[in-house]
């Protein structure tokens, strides 16, 4: 363990072995930094933050902060993030608005210089937010969604599983899994290509999904018409089928 001379470390907190802390950074009371992880300087990790192995924060980063609330009554509630995450200098993490709530980013994500996490978001695992990148409150993001720099997302929007928002995109409405969206607002572009084959999507289950997604796009039927078509018309698998729980659950409407 390396704990730079100019650290504040909470008595109360947990570092593993192998933890590495920089000089100037603060953690809080209650925090649990896990083994290998690398803390860089000037970094700030609020009371009850649990950082996972092998993780490392840059300088400034600011994790496990009040929500950004009006009127918000302090309760206690944390931040948890995986193994293997990455967050860049000056990316912001706030915790949960409600008592024993948690905001939770997955393993092996990066979070890029300035972007930031909104109180109870839910990020899956390898996700990728480009800089500059805001997330409001409730946000969900699926596991390998790719988000682009300078993006603004609507509270409680759900980004699917392998989505690609492309850069300054408005996002006000769920973004469907396997989808590449962009634009202000955000509309629907076409298949995530490049991401489905880099996530090693078999040709026919890419060929199902680009199916789907011509009738999803089609103006000529609604989103009810279009969920029967698919059903009828594409052989179903596990990706068609996730796909349309996704499209029936969703509450804001999805990006068309």
């Amino acid at each position: 363990m390396t704990i730079h001379s100019s650290s504040i470390i909470d008595p109360d907190s947990e570092l593993a072995k192998g933890v590495t802390v920089g000089p100037f950074s603060i953690i809080g009371p209650h925090a649990k930094i896990g083994k290998g992880t690398v803390i860089g300087s000037h970094v700030l990790i609020e009371a009850n933050t649990v950082i996972g192995k092998n993780c490392k924060i840059f300088n400034g980063a600011s994790i496990g902060g009040e929500p950004q609330i009006m009127n918000f009554e302090d309760v206690s509630s944390s931040v948890e993030i995986g193994d293997g995450t990455v967050v860049r200098e000056y990316a912001t993490i706030h915790r949960s608005g409600f008592k024993d709530g948690v905001t939770t980013v997955g393993k092996n994500c990066l979070l890029m210089a300035y972007s930031h996490l909104g109180h109870d978001c839910k990020l899956g695992e390898q996700v990728v937010i480009v800089n500059g990148t805001g997330l409001s409150g409730h946000v969900i993001v699926e596991d390998q969604a790719f988000i682009s720099g300078l993006v603004g997302i609507h509270q409680f929007v759900r980004i699917g599983r392998n989505a690609m928002v492309g850069g300054m995109a408005g996002v006000n409405q769920d973004v469907l899994p396997f989808s590449l969206v962009e634009g202000t607002p955000a509309r629907l572009l076409s298949v995530n290509v490049v991401g489905l084959k880099r996530a090693n999507f078999k040709p026919a289950v890419r060929a199902a999904i680009k199916k789907a997604f011509k009738i999803i796009s089609s103006p000529d039927m609604n989103t009810s018409q279009a969920l029967k078509k698919i059903n009828s018309e594409i052989e179903m698998c596990d990706e068609i089928d996730y796909l349309l729980n996704f499209i029936k659950n969703s509450k804001r409407g999805v990006t068309k």
